[in-house]
Order: C-alpha cells, then structure tokens, then sequence
C-alpha cells in the first residue's frame, strides 16, 4: 500500500487570484506534497471563477481538478457563507486512480448531457471504480428562475452508463441565494451549463450517508395535475391553497419563505401510516409559488400525477441530529481503513443564516468528521446519493463522503 498524502487549505479575501493561491498553498503544505493527483475547489459567488481556478493551478498543477462556485465553504475549522471564502482539497496517490470528463448543453437537455457524461465515464472504467462524482450547474435562467434538473441528469447518466455501476455521489454548484448563476470547474475550465463526473477507483474505499431535517405536517395529499416540476393541483384543489391552510394563510410572504419553511415529501416505505423515518422520504423544495393560478414550482420534476405527498416542516433540531447521526454511520463503517479525505455536501438551506437553527449544522460534521481527517463541503442548490435503491437528486440534505484506504 503506497502512502496517501491528502490536506486541506483555506482563505478569505476579496481577490480571488489570492484566494485561489493561498488555499490551494495551504492545502498542499497542510498535505506535506509536492504535486496533486486530484483536487477539489470550491470558491464563493463573489469571486471571479476564473482568476480562482487559474491561481489554484498554478499551485497544483496540471492534473484532475473539480469543483465550483457555491454560497459558501467548509473546511476543518471555517464554515463561511460570506461570499468571499475559497477551499481547496488535494490528493496524491500513486495507487489510486482519478479521471475527469465534462459536458455542456445542460440547458438544452439535462437528460442528453447526462447520457453523454454517462457514456464518457464508462469509457473510463465507471464499472470497476468505486465511486463516481458528479457536480453540475444548477441554474439554468436566472430571471425568471429555472434550474437544471438533477433527476433528469442522473436518468441520462445511469442510461449513458449502461450496466452496474458505483455509487453515483454530487451536488449542484450554486453561486448565492439569489440564485444569480453558477459556474462548474473541470480542470483548467471554469464553466456554465456544465456537468463534470470524475471515476474514483483503485485501493480506496468509499463510505457515505445522508442527513435529513424534515419532518411531516400534514396528512396525505394527492397530487392531481402537475407539469414537470409545476404542481398545480393537490386534490383538485390549487397547491398553494391547500399548503396554505396547513402552515396558515399569509404565513409566508414571497416564494423564498416557503421554500425555508416547507417541502412537499413523498413516504416510499412500505408501511405510509407507521413510524415517521426521515430514510423513508424523497423531499422536494418549493423554488417558487404563484398566486395568480396556484400553483408550486418544485427543484424537480420527479412526481407525478397520482403520487401521494406530505407538506413537510423543516425541523432545525432534527437536522441537527440527523447530522450527528450521519457522521456516526461513516465513521462506524470506516472499520480500520484509514481516511484521508471527507467531502460534505450541504444544502445551502441549512446553514444557520438562513434556517435560523441555532447552532451551524456543519459544525457538528467539522467536530465528529473533522476531528479525524482533512475536510472540504461547499453549501450546494441540490445533493446527489444513492437513496432507496438508486441514486436520487435530494433536498435540504447534507451528503458526506468519506476517502480511505486499507
């Protein structure tokens, strides 16, 4: 077994050539290498994406690089939404392997991309790895809103991978709250209406688990006329009408209220009235509401007519013990190979400026995971995992990925 040497660097300043150079020179120095087999770079929405990435390769050279822009970053010891924050993660390996491909056209067609990305991963041994990473672009059009959707990604990636495969494991990359844009890093390009995927394979384990926070309010409602991501109808009625008379009317002033306070949830356990089990639900957030017809826009297009849903109450002292919870599950199967790096991805709800929660989620991760090995999260618009059976496009999630070796 050869040596894995991994670190992790951070800085936050309003140049983004000087952000970029200062991580990635801490990241190296805190790994003790001299070059990167991979490294992973997360910048927030105030910097300029390309003067970032262009500083960090200058660090660590020419081989694998991923990442983005996003609301914010976490690293051992920060966890800043600020807008200015940049954190860069380096690996080098001989004995593990780590190759990146990249396509665009998100915009036209989610699904193609995702076939085309599929197919290229699958040319670089996705059948033999042990997991594949994948961040895309969330935003398709800023004004008016529209995202790109992941569960139409992911459909065209399993197609384009055809056959079994490792866990498929991301996030999307999101600038800000006002999701103005976003920008995906594929090695020495910083790019829009992008997907990058890269092959993890060789002697490396691969161990995650997923954090909640949403508990039910209501009853189960039918979902009667929906359009893609547009639900119009919850049992014949307007969508909006009926959330509204579970939170109560006017509680929530514009779209971005209802998306901090509800999701719709859908129960996929085998028993809809037993037990509440956070691991039994797909939720959904709510990205827009439209009074003058009713109806909610959701962050997917993955219900449909027919399908039974919750309105689901964000929980702030659940996410936390579902963060908690999840740290315990990876390093529980950890077992005694040893970690050299932990990526967290976490939506960007969930940091405690925006959920209000009392305490930042994130640094529970930074205190159970952190603790133990080099750690990189960025605050991202959707999370990827597999989850009941498939990988899935989730929400108001925290996805943890721990990298180790026998």
């Amino acid at each position: 077994m050869s040596t894995v040497r991994s670190g992790v660097g951070y800085w936050d300043t309003t140049d983004s050539l000087e952000a970029g150079r200062r991580a990635a020179e801490k990241a190296m120095a805190n790994a003790s290498a001299d070059r990167s087999d991979f490294t992973v770079a997360f910048c927030g929405g105030n910097h300029d994406p390309i003067n970032f990435l262009k500083a960090v390769r200058q660090v660590v050279g020419d081989r694998v690089l991923i990442g983005g822009t996003a609301v914010g970053v976490i690293t051992n010891e920060q966890a800043s939404y600020g807008g200015y924050e940049a954190g860069v993660a380096v690996v080098s390996a001989d004995s593990i392997s780590f190759d990146a491909v990249s396509v665009g056209g998100l915009r036209e067609s989610e699904e193609a991309a995702g076939e085309k990305l599929g197919s290229m991963l699958a040319d670089k041994g996705a059948s033999d790895s042990e997991a594949i990473l994948l961040f895309y672009d969330s935003v398709k059009n800023p004004k008016p809103l529209s995202v790109n959707l992941a569960s139409r990604l992911i459909r065209g990636v399993e197609r384009g991978l055809d056959g079994p495969h490792a866990p498929v494991l991301g996030g999307g990359m999101l600038r800000d709250y006002q999701w103005s844009g976003s920008h995906v890093f594929a090695n020495d390009q910083a790019m829009t209406q992008h997907a990058v995927g890269v092959v993890i394979s060789g002697d490396c384990n691969v161990h995650h688990a997923i954090s909640h926070g949403c508990e039910p309010a209501s009853d189960y409602h039918t979902i009667t006329s929906i359009d893609g991501p547009i639900v119009r109808e919850l049992d014949g009625r307007p969508a909006l009408d009926v959330i509204e008379d579970i939170i109560g009317p006017g509680t929530a002033k514009d779209w971005q209220q209802y998306s901090l306070l509800v999701t719709l949830g859908a129960n996929y356990g085998t028993d809809p009235y037993g037990d509440f089990d956070e691991n039994e639900y797909v939720n959904r957030l709510i990205a827009a509401a439209n009074p003058e017809d009713g109806s909610v826009v959701l962050f997917e297009s993955d219900f449909g007519p027919g399908e039974k849903v919750q309105v689901m109450r964000r929980s702030n002292e659940h996410m936390l013990e579902s963060a908690r919870g999840m740290s315990s599950r990876v390093l529980g199967e950890m077992g005694t190979s040893e970690p050299f790096l932990a990526l967290y991805i976490d939506c960007a709800g969930r940091t405690s400026g925006f959920s209000g929660a009392g305490a930042e989620e994130g640094a529970i991760v930074q205190e159970m995971v952190g603790a133990r090995m080099p750690l990189l999260g960025f605050y991202s618009g959707v999370e990827i995992a597999p989850f009941l059976g498939g990988s899935r496009a989730l929400d108001w999630t925290g996805v943890l990925i721990v990298l180790s070796q026998n």
